[in-house]
Parts: structure tokens; C-alpha cells; sequence
């Protein structure tokens, strides 16, 4: 391996990562549209499709955050990384075999395991590994390919569904994950940096994290990013599929919302003139903005088509700079920082399907949601009050 050096994070590292991000997050949106396949294809209800696909994965997902995060504060981020792969090697392929509809539970349930080894150590290494000036661009275009992956996992999926089975999806996955992992294996280099002599210790910083108000204030507010984000498009397809839309149809409105996706890119950038805090508040509420409007224009495609792109725009201003804010607050401790990030920000996604089961009417929905991402921003409001600094 390479001498350490203090800044390793090379754009072509960056670039690793970031279509690493993109294939790993894609696990978890890219089963929204394979609910009905999966019921075909296994003779089972949607509602145990629906568990099986999304809320196993979405809930061992969150849950693993908390573990990998002092992990890897610990014996170091590459190692935890290249373990988290392997095991989406194994699983995704285990799931692409899979003859009766437990197997998958029990495979997406170790998946959403080993995909959260991912996104939190990959941006406590990016935090530390990328030069002061390139950092808040590399964490930007990190979080793009989270978001991104909320489009073309589901674009991916329905393409696949469409033209052969959604076993696929999942064949392909383990080829990719293993062609990751060897990159990974051989380009990724650790910064120099201190490390606590115990497992133990790093728990503590986890535990401490917890205690104090200001990160409980944006653990609240992140939660309802991804709440919102796959409620949303979990909702979508039937509200237009009920409005005379062909899935192909809705297969090309999903793309909609992709170029607002890339607007994480400027969260850095903007930041810088107005504060990592204020950019968070008018992510959210412009999020709010657009979740109204979709549900104003809920009888209209056009209206709901760029209603969303509102929403999706808001969403992608607000992730990247929750992220910041949390791992700025969360130092010297970032792994443990980013495994509450993730944490609760998957909380929120694995809350999203269950949402959706609540009966409410499409437009009702949305309102709900978009008040949940008013009092988010109240929430950043009292953490920059409480903390002044950002």
C-alpha cells in the first residue's frame, strides 16, 4: 500500500467513491417499483413484498449505522469498506437465487448490513482525506450520488422488470459490488491520523453524540429528508398510474426530479456566502415549497411533474449541507458523527414505505409531509441559535 499522505482523497479516488455511493444506495430505492414482479414471480401479498424489499433492508440499513461508524473511528475506514462490499457481493447474489420469498427477507435484511458500511465511512473519509478546499465539493458530489441513486435505482429496476426479471437487478448488483471492491482494494489509501485504543471508546463518542441537544436538533431535521423524499415516490407511481399513465409513462416521470438532484453540487458554494445552516433551512423549506405545489396540482401531470422537481431540488440542498453541519459538529469524532447521520437519515427512508400505508389520499400526503419539513427547519433554526457558529 502507498505511504499515507495527509490529503490521499486524488480526484480519481473521489470519483471511486462516488459511483460507489451511487451503486450502494440504489439498493435501496431500486426495489420501489419490483413490488409487483417480486409478487408475481413468488406468489406472495404486496404488503410482504413490500417488507421484504424495502423495510428488512431499510431498518437493518439504519440500524448497522451505528455499529460501522465507531468501527471504522477505530480500526479505519478502507478496512470496514472492503468488508461491507464483500458482503454485498455475497447477498446480492444470494438474492438474485432466491426461490420463495423468505430467502430474500433474510439476504436484503444482511444487505441493508453491509450497505451501511458505505455512506457514513465514506464521507468521514472524504472529511478527512480531501483537502480543506476541494472538501466541501467532494461531500457534494457524494451526496449527489445519493440522491441520484433515488432516481436511477428506480429507472434501473423498472427497466429491468420490463424486460427480463427483477432477479437481475440483483445478479448485476454482485458483479458491480465485486469490480468496486478490487478498485477499492487496490487505489484506496487511509490519511495519517490518531485513533482511540478501544472499541469500547469509540461507542462512548457515540453515546456522548447523543446526549447533547444541538445533535439531536439536526438528527430531528434529518429524519424527515428521506421520509419525505421516498413517501413521495412511493406514493407517485399509483397517483399517476390512477391518473391514466402507462409505466412507461411513469418510468420517464421519474427522470424529472433528476436534474434538481444535481443542484447538491452548489450547496458548497452557497454555503460559503450565506452558512452551512441557512442553506439547510432553505433546502427544507423550499422542499415544503414543492410538496405544496404537488399537491395543489395533483390533477394536473405537468403541474405535479415540476412541483416535484421543486421538491427535489430543495431535498438536494439540504442533504449535503445536514451532512456538513453534522460532521463539523460531530469532530474530532466524524465516524461516529456520520453513523448518526446516516442513521437517522435511513431512519427516515425506512419509515417512507410504512407511510405510504396510512390510507391518506395523495395530495393529503404531501401536505403532511411538507409540514414535517417546516418544522425541520425550525429545528436547524434552533440548532444555529444554540450553536452560533455555522
Amino acid at each position: 500500500m502507498p505511504q499515507k499522505t495527509q490529503f490521499p482523497a486524488t480526484p480519481g479516488i473521489i470519483a471511486l467513491l462516488v459511483a460507489t455511493g451511487l451503486c450502494v444506495l440504489m439498493q435501496l430505492y431500486a426495489t420501489i417499483p419490483l413490488v409487483d414482479p417480486v409478487v408475481a414471480d413468488l406468489e406472495t401479498s404486496s404488503g410482504t413484498a413490500t417488507l421484504v424489499l424495502s423495510t428488512c433492508f431499510s431498518l437493518s440499513y439504519a440500524a448497522a449505522f451505528l455499529v460501522w461508524g465507531s468501527v471504522a473511528d477505530h480500526v479505519g475506514r478502507r478496512p470496514v469498506i472492503l468488508t461491507g462490499l464483500a458482503l454485498l457481493v455475497v447477498t446480492s447474489v444470494g438474492c438474485a437465487l432466491a426461490p420463495n420469498v423468505i430467502l430474500p427477507g433474510v439476504f436484503r435484511t444482511l444487505q441493508g448490513i453491509g450497505a451501511a458500511s458505505y455512506a457514513p465511512i465514506a464521507l468521514a473519509y472524504l472529511t478527512e482525506a480531501t483537502a480543506p478546499k476541494h472538501r466541501a465539493t467532494s461531500v457534494g458530489a457524494m451526496a449527489t450520488s445519493f440522491l441520484v441513486a433515488g432516481i436511477t435505482g428506480q429507472v434501473a429496476a423498472s427497466a429491468l422488470a420490463h424486460e427480463g426479471t427483477w432477479r437481475w437487478l440483483f445478479a448485476g448488483s454482485g458483479i458491480v459490488f465485486l469490480a468496486f471492491g478490487l478498485a477499492v482494494l487496490v487505489l484506496l489509501t487511509e490519511p495519517a491520523r490518531t485513533r482511540e485504543t478501544t472499541l469500547a471508546g469509540q461507542f462512548r463518542n457515540l453515546g456522548q453524540l447523543l446526549t447533547q441537544p444541538r445533535i439531536l436538533l439536526l438528527a430531528g431535521a434529518l429524519t424527515t429528508l428521506l421520509l419525505s423524499f421516498v413517501t413521495m415516490y412511493y406514493a407517485l407511481g399509483p397517483h399517476l398510474e390512477a391518473a391514466g399513465l402507462s409505466s412507461g409513462a411513469v418510468l420517464m416521470f421519474r427522470l424529472v426530479g433528476l436534474p434538481g438532484m444535481f443542484v447538491a453540487l452548489l450547496a458548497g458554494p452557497l454555503a460559503t456566502r450565506i452558512g452551512v445552516a441557512a442553506t439547510a433551512r432553505v433546502g427544507f423549506l423550499l422542499a415544503a415549497v414543492g410538496l405544496v405545489g404537488e399537491a395543489a396540482l395533483s390533477a394536473t401531470v405537468v403541474g405535479t411533474a415540476m412541483a416535484s422537481l421543486v421538491f427535489v431540488t430543495g431535498v438536494a440542498l439540504a442533504v449535503p449541507s445536514m451532512i456538513t453541519l453534522l460532521g463539523m459538529s460531530s469532530a474530532p469524532h466524524r465516524g461516529a458523527g456520520m453513523a448518526l447521520n446516516g442513521f437517522f437519515l435511513f431512519l427516515g427512508a425506512s419509515l417512507g414505505p410504512l407511510t405510504t400505508q396510512l390510507n391518506l389520499g395523495f395530495a393529503s400526503l404531501l401536505l403532511c409531509l411538507a409540514a414535517l419539513l417546516r418544522l425541520a427547519a425550525v429545528l436547524v433554526t434552533g440548532f444555529l441559535r444554540m450553536d452560533g457558529t455555522h
